[in-house]
């Protein structure tokens, strides 16, 4: 048995909400994160932060055409561009 007194409810309720902040933030789904991550997948495609969703598949396609690999393009530059394109329409 503990020797320690039991903590109030205000304290423990402090203290999850700390804990589920701190998970929050270190997760895949932290806002600030989510927005960063729209953001470099935009810059790739290299379209505008309000750009919709026909007009990313537009541009994933015309860039596909000139950087896919068996087309001359660079293999790297044609894997960042499908990265970005699937991080784009997956939300």
């Amino acid at each position: 048995m503990s020797s320690r007194p039991p903590k109030s409810f205000a304290s423990l309720f402090w203290d999850v909400l700390r804990l589920s902040a701190r998970s929050l933030w270190h997760s895949n789904v932290n806002p600030a994160r989510v927005i960063v991550e729209r953001q470099r997948a935009l810059s790739i495609l290299g379209l505008p932060p309000n750009a919709t969703r026909q007009q990313i598949k537009k541009r994933y396609r015309d860039l596909a055409k000139r950087h896919h690999p068996d087309m001359g393009g660079n293999q790297q530059q044609m894997q960042r561009i499908v990265a970005a394109y699937e991080y784009l329409m997956k939300g």
